[in-house]
């Protein structure tokens, strides 16, 4: 039970600031100092909750995520792969990125495979995100469709898709 919510407070513990200095900010210049307290410690702690409860509710442990196994051919190379969300049907779904010499690989939540030829894909953009090492890249495929993944090691991910894509 600690476990659990020491993992809610520190998954919301981001949000938690930002309600606070949203809150303090915004009644900085028309209330009292101890009022304003009075008003944005509750909210934070509240959004810092909420905030957490969902993170930890909704999202998968690592752990699990990189215990997934993606079976690929014999004459494949393997050369990266991490857990990883993947936007399917308007649905964020995590799971597991794979990238051979052949072949992207995402394995989704109901061990279904998805699978995409390199030469099939093009347009390499990726987004770095602000708070950590992690952010989404997408590609699009000979169809135009794009393929949106968020993973947590976005710079390996950019150089393997560069230098694979770039040949």
């Amino acid at each position: 039970m600690l476990k659990t919510i020491l993992k809610v407070f520190g998954n919301g513990a981001l949000y938690g600031v930002y309600a606070f200095l949203f809150c303090f900010l915004m009644g900085y210049f028309v209330l009292p100092f101890n009022t304003l307290l009075s008003y944005s410690i509750p909210i934070a702690l509240c959004a810092m909750i909420i905030n957490g409860a969902m993170y930890s509710r909704f999202t998968k442990p690592v752990k699990v995520l990189e215990k997934i196994v993606i079976n690929t051919n014999n004459s494949e190379t393997l050369i990266i792969q991490s857990p990883a969300n993947h936007l399917i049907d308007n649905d964020i779904v995590s799971r597991k990125l794979c990238l051979t010499d052949q072949r992207l690989l995402f394995k989704s939540h109901s061990d279904q495979e998805f699978e995409w030829n390199k030469s099939e894909l093009h347009s390499l953009n990726s987004y770095p995100s602000f708070k950590n090492k992690g952010g989404e890249f997408t590609l699009k495929n000979e169809e135009n469709r794009r393929l949106m993944f968020e993973v947590d090691e976005i710079k390996a991910w950019k150089n393997e898709l560069n230098r694979i894509y770039n040949q």
